[in-house]
């Protein structure tokens, strides 16, 4: 009899297999099934008993024991051809039905945006939800008010997933080693803070805290559009501070789309794998960016258009030899740009020739400095400084090609505007300035306005490589309505500036005196200190996680709505209309949150961190076990079920405010909040309740100030009531009913955009597809390489995010 065993140890070995089922009768075989390439056991074989007797009972007796720890998956094997792999739930044992329900086709994208309407309205109403001056309506800090509450509010948080909340040794970690972090045995007071300041934001929707995103983002350019660019470069202009780009349109007339002849640059072929068609280099000089040089060039044609191809070149020491009979020798300076792209051949070399050498166009570019930050920082915020110089653990440099084994994509070099950063040396050891700062000797291609003369009227903007990155029109604070851009002043104070306090984020009007900030009314506290009991430990160095992606908020397909509502753009239109523009009419997609990975609150702390090949659902772990300079590794965790006691002292509030924090903190217990390191992965998912029987001397009552005042005036009066199930609902209530006036056009409160979806966040996706980011198959990517399901996107249907309560996520293959 065959029979299946999953669940198995990875330490386990066949002999160990087969020990296990003798008891049971004559094993014929154990096999273990194992990985082709590395020879890993991958956690399920087949046992071949001598009868069907003696395999029933095994079956019977083996299914779910443990073995080294790990509760066996035992069942007839089905014959070959039946076979399919063992469903989740099957692989983890009876007790735990798969969560999976999807069609296999689709996922969801580990954040999601919650809405958040314009609050003009809201202002104007001025009440509660609006915006207002806290110390002209007496929420201050100097005495306790009348019909405003003050007290204590308990707290009990329990964790629901592993949480983890990294040490900071206060050194400065190396970024060509990877770092591995011990783990906090309590929980920071201000994480807490910060996570309840978060989610009291979102359902007062009150304006950002903080929102710094005043450049203009950044797009891939569409290939033709590389047609229009002329090579140039930079040149001190006639003042101090001035810049002008001289343009080096090679031999041919500028026109508006196209040039009027061969294209602008000499193509200097170096990366061709026939190595004769590559160009000489004579005397075996290694041109460099920027160094001026000899070059014999040849016109030929592609069929669609003609260049000049280089053949020979000389530094510019040295002199050139006679040219071919179909050949020239032209003087120019050399552009390396580095394989940054598949199937790169050549290089340019800028050059002047003719009539264009007699007359060389020059245009200011001071006003494009800016602009020329932008375009660099974007290609800087899509990379870290890790994926640059420290790429697989071992890259000498940053221009070098990564070549990967036989049916595996080449990594691409990197150009010299992402590793100029004026902090390293370029591949001659020379320093290096940042390539942020456009400065004399840049070359870049520039984009110009051509009357129909064919006359360069101006330089509209400046790029550093052919096909570059395209900014868009706006910025992402443009298109965020100004109701919900950080408060300026203290009149300006929404609900939660007001109860957490307030920090001005941006300088003051020179012509008026500076407000320094509102202390808040609120203090949050953790009851419990270190308690090392919490912390579950792994032995050696640790476990390595997946690697955490970086926000995109260039993509926006993700980011931006097609209104100010948060309303998903359509599918299909293209990047440069998805993205950052028309403000006014687009707007933010909200506040970026991230799911609570539902179906994994019971997972069973030995299986969860023991790195299984058939468990899909690993999202976490680096499937292939290594700890490099992408991903980090963790000492220990905080499993689930730890509880906390929390305590929220409040200092004349508004019943609103009060009714707003009951509202959050009753909330029911499928309803998980986000706190600590790793949310993308499923870490970090806790759930909040009041404690309705606090622990004695350690509850300071909540009342108004009307009450301490009766208490304080006689020494025999009983403390404030605590606060009973009638004035909790009637705070509530008034909470409920201000959010409803001011955004009345909701038909309740709990059709408030902002707050059904919050909700549905905090409960997970609507249906039960899998949560991870973006990539091409169901498959765990141990390299995080979520680009490429982006870059098949573009290519593909042009998928938007889907709104929070879509019943289906992204698929696979966009």
């Amino acid at each position: 009899m065959n029979i299946y065993v999953g669940n198995i140890p990875y330490a386990a070995t066949e002999t160990d297999l087969e020990e296990l089922f003798q008891e049971y009768g004559q094993v014929a075989k154990a096999t273990i099934i194992r990985d082709q390439s590395n020879g890993r056991s991958k956690g399920f074989g087949f046992v071949e008993m001598e009868n069907q007797e003696d395999g029933e009972r095994a079956i019977a007796a083996l299914d779910g024991q443990e073995m080294m720890g790990r509760p066996l998956k035992v069942n007839p094997a089905r014959p070959r051809g039946q076979r399919r792999e063992p469903r989740y739930d099957e692989r983890r044992g009876n007790d735990r039905k798969s969560s999976d329900t999807s069609n296999g086709k689709t996922f969801h994208n580990p954040y999601t945006f919650v809405p958040t309407p314009p609050r003009e309205k809201a202002i104007r109403h001025a009440g509660f939800a609006g915006d207002f001056n806290p110390l002209e309506c007496n929420l201050d800090h100097a005495s306790l008010k009348k019909d405003l509450w003050t007290g204590h509010i308990p707290i009990t948080l329990k964790t629901v997933t592993p949480l983890v909340l990294l040490k900071d040794d206060g050194r400065e970690h190396d970024p060509k080693e990877h770092q591995t972090y011990d783990v906090l045995d309590y929980i920071p007071e201000s994480s807490l803070r910060g996570m309840l300041r978060s989610a009291y934001e979102v359902v007062t929707n009150s304006r950002y805290a903080c929102f710094r995103n005043e450049d203009r983002l950044a797009y891939r350019m569409i290939p033709k559009e590389s047609l229009k660019l002329i090579p140039a470069i930079i040149e001190n202009g006639k003042n101090p501070g001035e810049l002008e780009a001289c343009l080096y349109p090679g031999t041919s007339d500028i026109t508006a789309q196209r040039p009027a002849g061969p294209m602008y640059a000499a193509m200097l072929t170096r990366y061709h794998r026939n190595s004769r068609a590559n160009s000489e280099c004579v005397g075996g000089y290694e041109p460099k960016t920027g160094d001026e040089v000899w070059a014999e060039i040849e016109r030929r044609s592609h069929g669609r258009y003609d260049y000049w191809k280089v053949l020979q070149v000389w530094s510019k020491h040295k002199y050139p030899n006679k040219p071919s009979a179909a050949g020239k020798v032209v003087k120019g300076r050399v552009l390396i740009t580095n394989e940054n792209m598949g199937n790169k051949h050549d290089e340019r070399i800028f050059f002047l020739d003719g009539a264009n050498a007699n007359n060389p166009i020059k245009r200011d570019v001071t006003h494009l400095k800016e602009a020329w930050r932008m375009r660099i920082q974007s290609y800087r915020d899509a990379h870290s400084e890790n994926d640059i110089f420290n790429r697989r653990g071992a890259v000498d440099k940053p221009w070098k090609k990564i070549r990967r084994g036989a049916g595996q994509q080449d990594d691409m070099g990197w150009s010299s505007h992402l590793y100029e950063d004026g902090k390293h040396r370029d591949r001659w050891g020379r320093p290096v300035h940042d390539a942020l700062e456009l400065q004399e000797g840049d070359m870049v291609y520039a984009r110009c306005e051509i009357d129909p003369n064919g006359n360069v009227q101006k330089i509209e903007d400046l790029f550093p490589v052919m096909i570059s990155r395209e900014l868009y029109d706006n910025s992402p604070e443009d298109l965020l309505n100004a109701s919900l851009r950080p408060a300026k002043t203290l009149s300006e104070l929404s609900p939660a500036d007001r109860l957490f306090g307030w920090v001005p984020q941006q300088k003051q009007d020179s012509t008026r005196e500076s407000e320094g900030g509102y202390k808040g009314r609120i203090r949050v506290v953790c009851n419990n200190g270190p308690r090392s009991s919490i912390v579950k430990r792994f032995g050696g160095n640790g476990i390595p996680l997946a690697i955490l992606g970086q926000p995109k908020p260039a993509q926006g397909r993700f980011y931006v709505a097609e209104d100010d509502q948060g309303t998903p753009q359509n599918s299909g239109i293209e990047k440069s209309n998805a993205g950052y523009n028309k403000p006014g009419k687009k707007g933010l997609r909200g506040r970026k949150h991230y799911w609570h990975h539902k179906g994994r609150e019971s997972e069973n702390a030995s299986e969860y961190w023991e790195p299984s090949a058939e468990n899909q659902n690993q999202e976490y772990l680096r499937t292939d076990d290594k700890r490099d300079t992408q991903n980090r590794s963790i000492k220990g965790w905080i499993e689930p079920g730890t509880e906390f006691n929390i305590s929220l002292y409040v200092q004349n509030l508004q019943p609103q405010e009060v009714g707003a924090l009951l509202w959050l903190l009753s909330l029911s217990t499928d309803h998980c909040f986000r706190l600590g390191y790793g949310k993308p992965l499923g870490f970090g998912s806790i759930t909040m309740e009041i404690e309705t029987e606090p622990l004695k001397n350690r509850c300071l009552p909540l009342g108004t100030g009307a009450d301490w005042q009766a208490y304080y005036a006689d020494l025999n009066a009983t403390p404030p009531e605590k606060l009973n199930s009638a004035r909790q609902n009637g705070c509530i209530q008034e909470f409920k009913t201000q959010m409803e006036t001011a955004y009345h056009k909701f038909p309740s409160f709990g059709q408030l955009p902002f707050i059904s979806d919050f909700l549905q966040v905090l409960k997970g996706p609507v249906d039960d597809t899998r949560i991870h980011y973006p990539r091409r198959n169901q498959r765990p990517d141990p390299e995080g390489k979520n680009f490429e399901w982006f870059v098949a996107n573009e290519r593909g249907q042009k998928r938007s995010l889907p709104k929070v309560k879509a019943n289906n996520g992204l698929p696979y293959q966009p």
